[in-house]
């Protein structure tokens, strides 16, 4: 079978492994900001289509007796086509056949498509429902067009079209029963490619149910007025309405008025999706929802283009109809004139318009007058990726909301390279949101406005460089619920101090703006982490201080002078209170400059200094110190009196040789660093002692002095002396001679009396 060998090959060039891979890590577990790995949605499974289209049926043959006059009814020849082409024969195990419609024009009511039978429109066949007029059942009891239950290996395909000649259908939209054009349910292995469809009365396309799964849509082209047309809107005329599983939606053009590709309803999964290289025109977007509770999971959109599009990317459900929806990956997404780029909200269907109106103060009272219906279904937005999208927002809307229930906030959602370029006078939403992070991306604004809303919110703005990028937050006034924003590599300010009280600050080479006061409380840690480059809170007006501190080491820490806060109004209450702190330095905080609050980060003194003393050297040791470039080694003779110090030292270690066997000396020694010196270590003493070998005393007469002598390295030996008469010899009556362990020599007088006198050195 050429056509299902061609594109199966087509479509796994889209459905292999990984598409994108992003990680990025601050350095503390309450800065994380690592982003989801696409790998949480699965490749989809190859599969083939096996119908025997050798078996062709033709409807315009005298069997069958179509005419594409574009007035006589077909509804009976297309049928009796596709009954006798679904009990063909069988060819190479092959069953089923291939029902051709030939150019031409072809009216017809409702049709039951049947397994294994594959749908031709050729080149030039338009197949044409029914006026609004004579359509069984209408207004209010039709079925849909073409209707497929619980059945497999299902292809329309060809380069033909369908008419829905929807236009009289869509005024009665809020009460008429419309049909759809082509509805799939419980079907598995369907191929739908190439063909057109115009003006559906409703939707054009419908494929849901049971989790039977294997579906292909390719290159079909789906088009529609646009609901906000002036002169002739459609309504409700979605492109594709899905809920399957193992689904490819490839080359596609969507341009209708509604959304044009719709995923999930309230019962059947939605799961394993791709949507590649399609275009989308008029309508609202790629939407999730408002029915999730059957979930969604694992959808990947990548290399696709929006045009005039009112939404881009869109997921909404309410309480009653809410699932969870989760691991979605959105890559290389171009947005031109979309009214609502990205837009994830919990409140569909509750009064909001357009939603234009959601401020945070809107969002604060929905939380909590929100009555929750029964049955409690409530929508679980999490784990989506967007990456490399560029838009220009039409319209002056806000290019992006976040709205999630306070009960169940989205969570874990990663803008990365992200660039909404917009004219609008609103700034952005997020309510009741956390871990929300935005990774090298640009939301400029006009000049003075908003860029983010935030209540109930935990943000991160990161950047892999430092970015002059400015995002202008804003929030409540006054409320008891604050939002917690985590910056790096960013640059921000904040309207109203309140939008932050009650959530943590944390800074990354950053500079977040108070533009107003500030109350500091112990509900308000400021988490910094320190480097070469500034991390500052700067207040543009009175800080009132207190609270926490919170320091990590960023690259580029040591010990220095930081400014962690700047303010230029009046300073009241206390120093925040260190928590947090890297190990290896001693810190302080101070307020001696005037309009700042100070870090004084000082290197540890050196520990476990041991001087270890021989005959005239002294060998020193000690620990390093984190940060220190080098030593400063300090000597005395007593403890607290250090006179000589050998500065510059690299080592941990060093041998002082300058010494004086017999004498104490008193070391301590200091760190040096960016910052300065550290304080002095405990104190180490030793004594040098001279050899412990035998030494020889030299004796000679000057001067009626006896000279005795020995040498330089026994110095630090007592030299003794006793006198006895020379006929006693030898005696035990030693003494001391005073002064003697300090001196090489000594000179006694020579005493002309009738004794002999002995000497002799003595080791310590």
């Amino acid at each position: 079978m050429t056509f299902v060998s061609q594109h199966i090959s087509q479509r796994e060039k889209y459905s292999s492994g990984t598409f994108y891979s992003l990680i990025r890590s601050m350095l503390l577990g309450w800065v994380a900001v690592a982003a989801f790995l696409p790998s949480t949605g699965r490749a989809l499974t190859s599969w083939t289509l096996s119908i025997n289209t050798n078996n062709i049926i033709v409807v315009t043959n005298s069997l069958y007796g179509a005419l594409g006059d574009g007035i006589f009814t077909n509804t009976v020849a297309f049928q009796a086509a596709i009954n006798a082409a679904a009990s063909g024969g069988s060819t190479n195990g092959l069953r089923g056949g291939l029902v051709e419609i030939p150019a031409g024009t072809f009216l017809c009511g409702p049709l039951t498509l049947k397994s294994n039978v594959r749908l031709q429109l050729d080149q030039g066949a338009i197949v044409r429902l029914l006026n609004y007029n004579s359509y069984p059942g209408a207004p209010t009891n039709v079925t849909s067009f073409i209707t497929a239950t619980s059945l497999t290996n299902l292809a329309v395909t060809g380069l033909g079209m369908f008419d829905g000649q929807g236009s009289p259908w869509w005024p009665g939209y809020a009460t008429n029963s419309r049909p759809v054009i082509l509805y799939f349910s419980s079907c598995s292995k369907v191929w739908l490619q190439d063909f057109t469809s115009s003006n559906p009365p409703v939707a054009h396309i419908a494929i849901k149910g049971a989790n039977a799964g294997n579906i292909n849509v390719i290159g079909i082209k789906l088009f529609a007025p646009d609901s906000a047309d002036a002169v002739n809107p459609s309504h409700n005329t979605d492109g594709v309405d899905f809920a399957e599983t193992n689904a490819l939606f490839q080359d596609c053009v969507i341009s209708t008025g509604d959304d044009n590709i719709a995923i999930g309803s309230s019962g059947s999964v939605s799961k394993d999706i791709v949507v590649t290289n399609c275009f989308f025109g008029y309508g609202h977007g790629l939407s999730i929802g408002s029915y999730t509770s059957g979930g969604v999971s694992n959808l990947t959109a990548i290399n696709c283009t929006f045009s005039n599009t009112g939404n881009g990317i869109k997921i909404k459900s309410q309480r009653n109809r809410g699932g969870v929806v989760q691991n979605l990956n959105y890559y290389n997404l171009t947005m031109t004139n979309v009214g609502w780029p990205i837009q994830f909200y919990s409140y569909y269907e509750f009064g909001l318009g357009t939603l234009t109106t959601v401020t945070p103060g809107f969002a604060a009272i929905t939380a909590f007058t929100n009555a929750n219906p029964m049955p409690y279904s409530p929508p679980i937005y999490r784990n989506i990726i967007i990456s490399n999208l560029t838009a220009n927002v039409l319209n002056g809307r806000p290019p992006l909301m976040i709205w999630g229930l306070p009960d169940y906030p989205i969570s874990n959602v990663v803008f990365q390279a992200v660039k909404l370029i917009s004219s609008s006078t609103s700034p952005s939403g997020i309510y009741n949101a956390t871990n929300i992070q935005f990774v090298d991306c640009s939301l400029p604004v006009p000049a003075g406005k908003k860029t983010v809303q935030v209540w109930n919110a935990d943000l991160t703005f990161t950047n892999s460089a430092a970015s002059t990028n400015l995002y202008m937050l804003d929030g409540l006034t006054t409320n008891g619920i604050g939002n917690t924003l985590q910056f790096a590599n960013a640059t921000a300010t904040v309207a109203n101090t309140n939008a932050i009280a009650g959530g943590a600050i944390t800074l990354v080479n950053s500079t977040f703006t108070v533009s107003n006061n500030l109350t500091l409380t112990l509900t308000t840690p400021l988490n910094f982490i320190l480097g070469t480059n500034p991390a500052t809170l700067v207040i543009k007006g009175n800080l009132a201080s207190g609270g926490s501190v919170n320091l990590a080491a960023g690259a580029g820490f040591t010990n220095g002078s930081y400014t962690l806060i700047t303010y230029t109004g009046s300073f009241s209450g206390s120093l925040p209170a260190l928590g947090i702190t890297p190990v290896g330095y001693n810190y302080s905080l101070n307020a001696n400059t005037p309009g700042q609050i100070q870090l004084a980060v000082t290197l540890l003194a050196p520990t476990n200094l041991v001087a270890t003393a021989s005959n005239l050297l002294i060998n020193l040791k000690w620990n390093s110190v984190n940060g220190a470039t080098s030593y400063n080694l300090k000597r005395g003779p007593a403890s607290g009196n250090y006179p000589t110090t050998f500065s510059g030292l690299v080592a941990t270690n060093f041998s002082d040789a300058n010494v004086t066997n017999a004498m104490s000396y008193f070391y301590v020694v200091t760190a040096t660093g960016a910052g300065g010196e550290s304080s002095n270590s405990a104190t180490a003493t030793a004594l040098p002692l001279p050899s412990n070998q035998p030494a020889t005393i030299t004796a000679q007469i000057s001067g009626g002095q006896l000279q005795l002598a020995w040498p330089q390295d026994h110095l630090g030996w007592r030299l003794q002396t006793q006198t006895n008469q020379l006929t006693a010899g030898l005696g035990t009556n030693w003494v001391t001679v005073p002064g003697s362990t300090n001196s090489m020599f000594a000179s006694f007088f020579i005493s002309p009396i009738n004794a002999s006198t002995f000497f002799r050195l003595v080791y310590p």
